[in-house]
C-alpha cells in the first residue's frame, strides 16, 4: 500500500547539491528537510474536488454498465466487504418512478456470483442521492474528468461518524494505470490511505 500525504511538485531539486559531494552537519540537513516538507504542504495543497449536485444531474448520462475498479477510505474496515470480491459490474437504470435510479450489481466472490440492488432518490434541493432504506447515508457523485478519465465516475458514501469511502467506476473493465494511480494519490493526500483495487482475474458475473 502506498502512503502519499502530499503531492510533490515535479522537477524540484532543492537538495540537488547534496548529490554533488557537498556535505553539511546532519542536524542542519534534517532541519532543511523539515522546512522543505512544510513548504511542500503549504504550497502544494491536496486537490479538493467538489461533488456534482444530484438535483441538477441528468440521469440519462449515467445509465448503463459500470465496472467497479477501486476504492479508498480512511480505515481498512470500510473496505473489508470489497476485499472478498474479484470483480463487480453494475448497471444503472431509471424506474417507473420519476427521479429514481436503480443500481444492480453483479459481484464475483470466489467461485460464486452475488446480485444486489440499490434504489436512489433524487430529491429537490439536495446534492446527494438518497439511498432507500438508509436515510442516514449520503451518496455523492463526482465526475471522472477529475482523474483524467471521461468514462469514469466516483461515488462517495458517507454516514456520520461511521463511513466515508470513495469508489471508482469505469465504462471499461480496464482503464489506464495513471487513472488508478491518480485516484489513489489524490485521496491518500487527504488521509484516505486504505486502498483496494479489484483483481479482476476471474470471469465477470452478469
Amino acid at each position: 500500500m502506498t502512503h502519499l500525504p502530499t503531492r510533490t511538485p515535479n522537477g524540484f531539486k532543492f537538495f540537488q547539491y547534496l548529490d554533488q559531494g557537498v556535505t553539511m552537519p546532519t542536524e542542519l540537513a534534517s532541519l532543511l528537510l523539515y522546512v522543505y516538507s512544510l513548504w511542500v504542504a503549504v504550497s502544494q495543497p491536496c486537490p479538493n474536488y467538489t461533488a456534482l449536485s444530484a438535483d441538477s444531474l441528468n440521469p440519462k448520462e449515467y445509465l448503463g454498465r459500470w465496472y467497479f475498479l477501486a476504492a479508498v477510505s480512511g480505515g481498512e474496515d470500510e473496505l473489508q466487504m470489497f476485499r472478498m470480491m474479484d470483480s463487480s459490474v453494475f448497471t444503472m437504470q431509471t424506474t417507473a418512478v420519476p427521479q429514481t435510479i436503480l443500481l444492480n450489481g453483479d459481484m464475483r466472490i470466489g467461485q460464486n456470483c452475488k446480485r444486489a440492488s440499490w434504489t436512489y432518490n433524487i430529491l429537490s434541493g439536495r446534492d446527494d442521492l438518497q439511498l432507500q432504506g438508509r436515510p442516514q447515508r449520503q451518496t455523492f457523485l463526482r465526475a471522472g474528468e477529475q482523474h483524467n478519465c471521461s468514462d469514469c465516475i466516483v461515488l462517495q458514501e458517507v454516514e456520520p461518524a461511521a463511513l466515508n469511502r470513495y469508489m471508482l467506476y469505469g465504462r471499461e473493465k480496464v482503464v489506464p494505470e495513471d487513472v488508478i494511480k491518480d485516484f489513489q494519490e489524490i485521496f491518500a493526500c487527504q488521509g484516505m490511505t486504505a486502498f483496494f483495487r479489484l483483481p479482476q482475474t476471474q470471469e465477470l458475473c452478469s
